[in-house]
């Protein structure tokens, strides 16, 4: 007999992450609550993604009840030599980004918030680092006149035409996506109670 299983609730209108989910086989409703995100100099990267992803879980907690479900949230940011690389407002932007990352290594951290909606509260943040090989500056203007870099932090989509960028990966792949599904599914049953085959009975 299934087990009788928690509402999952992602508050992220990320295509990546329902993606991610959807792929391991979890059913959710997507519930997308727009906040300000916050990277305050004082903060921690990682400080910052989990507070960023935690006010996402929060504004997501105000638009339903169910006492049984539980909210997902998460942030991710790209890092450069301690420049914050977020996503591109324009061309010149993404063509900025991309030149800083050209043949240079940088990191991308995403913070994961779980909550409950009786209170209770799982988090964590995970790093992965990413290389990219030299590009011409053939390869980024043309690249830039793709959709792809415009909704993407650092400008580039590790699943997409950005793959061609990538000399080297370090960490968990998924992290460079936005979601790393591989900690998740090992924090998910701390919160949920339910051990992690049972999702999938």
């Amino acid at each position: 007999m299934a087990p009788l299983l928690p509402q999952l609730y992602l508050a992220s209108a990320s295509p990546r992450r329902k993606q991610l989910l959807e792929a391991v086989g979890f059913a959710f409703q997507v519930i997308s609550a727009p906040v300000d995100e916050r990277h305050p100099s004082h903060r921690t990267l990682r400080e910052g993604v989990i507070e960023n992803a935690r006010l996402k879980a929060l504004a997501a907690a105000n638009r339903v009840q169910d006492p049984g479900g539980i909210i997902i949230a998460a942030d991710t940011l790209v890092v450069f030599q301690d420049q914050v690389l977020g996503k591109p407002i324009d061309l010149q932007q993404a063509e900025e980004m991309l030149q800083l990352l050209s043949g240079n290594t940088h990191e991308v951290m995403t913070g994961v918030h779980l909550r409950r909606f009786s209170g209770e509260v799982q988090e964590f943040a995970v790093a992965s680092k990413v290389t990219f090989r030299r590009l011409s500056q053939g390869e980024i203007s043309d690249y830039i006149q793709t959709r792809e870099p415009y909704d993407k932090a650092g400008s580039y989509a590790v699943q997409g035409l950005g793959s061609l960028f990538i000399e080297g990966i370090e960490g968990s792949y998924s992290n460079i996506m936005g979601f790393p599904i591989e900690e998740f599914l090992k924090v998910l049953p701390k919160i949920s109670g339910v051990p992690i085959h049972q999702w999938f009975i």
